[in-house]
């Protein structure tokens, strides 16, 4: 019996929504040299690898839209300065990215700091009462907490309505 969870899904309309940009249509040209994996510091640090990002974005592999690795790229763009075919590497991991949120793939901690920026206007939690930004605050009779879209009412009702409109709260819910 077939084990369907182990089941690699192909799709052609990944590789196809990477080809619709001029730049990114370079992508299949790819001829996995790996060069881009060996210049990548990211890589050095994680367990990214650039090659087999490509490759699964070529082959057009669904999976590497719900994999971590996409977003271990620090767009410091070394692979698209070495690739000998010039292939926009780090703008096709962009384009993953952005179609990953599409589908409601973004790693845990990237959510929280969205709710975060959603509630508190912070994209990271304030500290507590011990903090520097407490004694600063004292000091110099600072607001409690930093002024943010959320001072500002009306700012606040046209994020929100943004992000309704490109229904973000359906794919990644943030309240």
């Amino acid at each position: 019996m077939i084990n369907k969870s182990k089941l690699i899904k192909y799709s052609s309309e990944y590789s196809d929504e990477l080809s619709v940009d001029e730049d990114l249509k370079k992508i299949r040209s790819c001829i996995q040299c790996g060069m881009c994996t060996s210049v990548c510091p990211s890589g050095s640090f994680t367990a990214l690898v650039t090659r087999k990002i490509m490759r699964k974005a070529l082959a057009g592999v669904h999976s590497v839209l719900s994999e971590p690795d996409i977003w271990y790229c620090s767009t410091c763009f070394n692979c698209y300065e070495r690739c000998p075919r010039t292939i926009p590497v780090t703008n096709v991991i962009l384009k993953l990215r952005n179609m990953a949120v599409r589908e409601g793939y973004l790693p845990d901690a990237l959510k929280n700091v969205i709710k975060n920026l959603a509630n508190t206007g912070h994209a990271v939690p304030l500290g507590g009462a011990d903090s520097k930004w407490a004694k600063l605050r004292e000091l110099h009779k600072l607001d409690k907490i930093p002024p943010t879209v959320h001072k500002f009412p009306e700012a606040l009702d046209e994020l929100f309505t943004l992000l309704d409109k490109i229904k973000f709260n359906a794919r990644i819910p943030y309240r």
